[in-house]
């Protein structure tokens, strides 16, 4: 049982850090934009997640049953997450980017009351403060006023995309949390993977060929590493990793990210993004902290 257990935490942990690459690789992408890449990504990653469940025996046993709405909409959710969170690495940088995606946390602070009628602890109210403080850190106060030249270079827009990346995030939590009783959660990648395909398909019509072959390892990468084996490790260990240690691990996501982009594209680590970072990181963990007593009462 323990080593089960050792072997569930290395997989969450694997998959976080895979995860963390998904917008360091994008930046290797030419002459495509975010929407053809996000299809492109998850197509060849629905494929690789078909193949493993039809090889465990389990692909005819996916399939829509109840609460189809709340799929659709996850689905929905998928596409604006990813297409907010690459725009935003292309007008800001990949440290910036993932730590505003991790403002999901945020989102469902703000929105859960109205949604589920839950009231804000003083714990909740904390994480809160640091969130916001994280992101004024990490955007710059003096870039939040329009007309300086960052935000004239699209900087603001960027920074916006990344607000955006959170708010889809957190939809998704919510909608995942509302669909764990029906479908497991490679079920639930499964089939709203499918829906946001068609939502994107318009999107292959901008896309030459040349393009695609062009950049087709990286496209490989991100759909086969990140969307499948990054999600097939993450899932399958979570069955037997407590929620509240996942949502920690998780948490390696912006950190490796940003080492990695650090390491690989030479992106700058000030101050600033580090201060923010703790503030961050410091929010997820408060809230995911909430989230178990909650369970457990």
């Amino acid at each position: 049982m323990e080593s089960r257990y050792i072997k569930a935490n290395a997989q969450v942990i694997a998959a976080s850090v895979i995860y963390g690459f998904a917008g360091i690789f994008f930046m290797f992408i030419k002459n495509m934009a975010a929407g053809p890449v996000v299809f492109c990504q998850l197509l060849l990653g629905f494929l690789v997640l078909a193949i493993y469940l039809g090889a465990r025996g389990k692909l005819l046993g996916v399939k829509l049953r109840r609460k189809i709405n709340a799929v659709l909409l996850l689905g929905a959710w998928q596409a604006g997450g990813l297409l907010s969170y690459y725009m935003a690495v292309s007008f800001t940088n990949v440290s910036m980017s993932v730590l505003l995606l991790y403002t999901a946390p945020l989102y469902v602070l703000l929105i859960a009351p109205v949604i589920l009628n839950e009231k804000i602890s003083t714990k909740s109210l904390a994480a809160l403060v640091l969130s916001l403080a994280g992101v004024v850190v990490v955007v710059g106060p003096q870039n939040l006023i329009p007309g300086t030249v960052e935000a004239g270079s699209g900087y603001l827009f960027g920074v916006l995309m990344g607000l955006f990346s959170g708010f889809f995030y957190a939809c998704i939590i919510m909608t995942s949390r509302y669909l764990r009783d029906e479908y497991s959660g490679l079920e639930q990648l499964f089939l709203s993977t499918g829906v946001t395909l068609v939502i994107l398909f318009p999107f292959m019509l901008q896309v030459s060929s040349s393009a695609l072959l062009e950049n087709l390892p990286v496209l490989l990468f991100l759909g086969i590493m990140i969307t499948s084996i990054g999600s097939i490790l993450y899932f399958t260990g979570l069955e037997h990793v407590k929620a509240q240690n996942a949502s920690v691990i998780s948490l390696l996501e912006p950190v490796s990210a940003i080492f990695f982009a650090y390491l690989i594209l030479n992106d700058p680590v000030s101050t600033g993004t580090l201060i923010g970072c703790v503030l961050i990181l410091a929010s997820s963990l408060l809230m995911s902290l909430e989230e178990e007593r909650k369970n457990e009462s």
